[in-house]
C-alpha cells in the first residue's frame, strides 16, 4: 500500500485554543454498516463498531517507522497533537474479512490532531495493515473547518475514491455556532461530491477536562446535536458515517476520564494492534468503516 504523510512540523502542531461556542456537527450513522453500542442514536442509520480517521500528506510515502508518540498538553489553549512519529503496523482489520483491494487513487483522510497520519494513529494502523489500498494522509493537528476549505484543492487533486474527516474538537465551540459549523463542513464535503467521490465523516469524540469546565460541557453538548445531524445527512450532504460516538468504550462523556483511553481528556491514547490504546480502538472503527465503502 502507499501512504501519504504530512511533515513532521505539521504532525506535531498543537490543537488549536478551543471557542467559546462550538459549532455542532453531528457525524452520520452509515446506513449499511452494522450497529455498535454506546453513543447517541441514529436518525438514519445504524452505528458502526469499527473506527476511522484521518491522516496528513500530499504523495503517497513509506509507513514512518516506529518511535515514541509526541508528548501532549490537556490544556486548551496548548493542545497535543496525536501524531508523530509510528509504531507497531501489526494492528486493526476490523475483522478477519477480506482487505479490499486498491482502485482509483484510494483513501484520502482529513482532520485534526486526532487523525494526524504516524503508526499509533487510526489512520496510521489502518494504512500498515491494509497495504494494498493508497493512503493519503491530510489531517493536520489544530484543523477546523476554516482548515478543511482551505485545503480543499490540494485534497482535490489527489483524486481519492474515498474522503474521512474527523473534526470538531478545536472550533466546534466557535461564535458562529452548530448550524454554522455543519454548513461550513458540507461546503468542503460538497465538492467531493459533486467530482465523484464518496465521503464518510466521523461522529464527534467526548471531551473532558476537569480544569476546563466550560470547554467540557459545551463541546459535549454540541457534538450531541451535530452528530446526530451528521447521521440524518446520509445519503444527502454525505454518503456514510463512522461512528465513533456511538462505541460504548470510546463514546461516552466520561470516557476521556479514562487515561488507558485518553491521554489529556482530549487525544486518543496511542493505538496498537488488535485494538490496544484509545487509538486502536479507533482503528477497529476506521477499518470496518473504509473496508465496507471500498467494497
Amino acid at each position: 500500500m502507499t501512504i501519504a504523510s504530512m511533515s513532521p512540523a505539521a504532525a506535531t502542531r498543537s490543537l488549536r485554543r478551543p471557542q467559546t461556542l462550538t459549532r455542532v456537527a453531528s457525524l452520520i450513522a452509515f446506513a449499511s454498516l452494522s450497529a455498535c453500542g454506546g453513543g447517541g442514536g441514529s436518525a438514519a442509520a445504524a452505528s458502526l463498531a469499527a473506527p476511522v480517521a484521518v491522516v496528513a500528506a500530499a504523495t503517497p510515502v513509506a509507513v514512518p517507522a516506529p518511535g515514541p508518540s509526541p508528548a501532549s498538553s490537556a490544556s486548551p489553549s496548548a493542545m497535543p497533537v496525536s501524531a508523530a512519529v509510528a509504531e507497531s503496523p501489526a494492528a486493526a482489520t476490523p475483522s478477519p474479512a477480506a482487505t479490499p483491494a486498491a482502485s482509483g487513487s484510494g483513501v484520502l483522510s482529513e482532520g485534526d490532531s486526532i487523525s494526524v497520519f504516524w503508526g499509533g494513529s487510526h489512520t496510521g494502523l489502518y494504512a500498515a495493515s491494509h497495504p494494498k489500498v493508497t493512503f493519503y494522509g491530510k489531517a493536520v493537528g489544530g484543523s477546523g473547518v476554516n482548515d478543511l476549505e482551505a485545503r480543499a484543492d490540494a485534497d482535490l487533486a489527489l483524486h481519492p475514491r474515498l474522503l474521512t474527516v474527523l473534526i470538531g474538537a478545536n472550533d466546534l465551540q466557535a461564535v458562529g455556532g452548530a448550524r454554522a459549523w455543519l454548513e461550513q463542513l458540507f461546503r468542503y464535503t460538497a465538492r467531493f461530491k459533486a467530482a465523484g467521490v464518496t465521503v464518510a465523516v466521523g461522529t464527534l469524540l467526548p471531551i473532558n477536562m476537569p480544569d476546563q469546565p466550560r470547554y467540557t460541557s459545551v463541546h459535549n453538548e454540541r457534538r450531541q446535536v451535530v452528530n446526530a445531524e451528521l447521521r440524518a445527512a446520509v445519503g444527502h450532504e454525505i454518503d456514510a458515517v463512522i461512528d465513533f460516538a456511538a462505541d460504548p468504550v470510546m463514546g461516552p462523556d466520561t470516557a476521556p476520564l479514562d487515561k488507558t483511553l485518553y491521554k489529556d481528556g482530549l487525544h486518543p491514547t496511542d493505538g496498537g494492534p488488535n485494538g490496544a490504546g484509545g487509538q486502536g480502538k479507533l482503528a477497529l472503527i476506521y477499518a470496518k468503516a473504509v473496508d465496507a465503502l471500498l467494497t
